[in-house]
């Protein structure tokens, strides 16, 4: 038998449709095995990479991270603090000064009397 692009094939329709079919399904099955197959590749990476950042993390290092945040805190609040006492401080140092100021006069003033 010879073929060509001109040879004629007889073949029942029903059969033909059936070749089709089973050839979409087995197209739609291979397809939705792979996908599955890149979704679990996918958890997996993700739970490898969340387990060596897990592990990398000892609890010297959290109690460290605890330790920073709290003194951090701490940091803040005597900041807040010395921010409201500046201008008591400026206060009081001109308030020494003056009285500074006054003796050293009233020195001079006794000293040449």
């Amino acid at each position: 038998m010879k073929l060509s692009e001109n040879t004629a094939i007889s073949m029942p329709a029903r059969n033909l449709i059936s070749i089709i079919g089973a050839c979409m399904i087995g197209a739609w099955f291979g397809f939705g095995v792979i996908e599955r197959l890149n979704i679990i590749e996918t958890e997996l990476q993700l739970m490898q990479q969340d387990l060596l950042e897990a592990s990398t993390q000892k609890p010297i290092d959290q109690e460290h991270f605890m330790l920073l945040e709290f003194l951090s805190k701490e940091q803040d609040k005597l900041k807040e603090k010395i921010e409201e006492e500046v201008p008591n401080i400026k206060k009081n140092d001109m308030t020494i000064q003056f009285h500074e100021e006054r003796i050293i006069d009233l020195e001079e003033k006794n000293g040449t009397n």
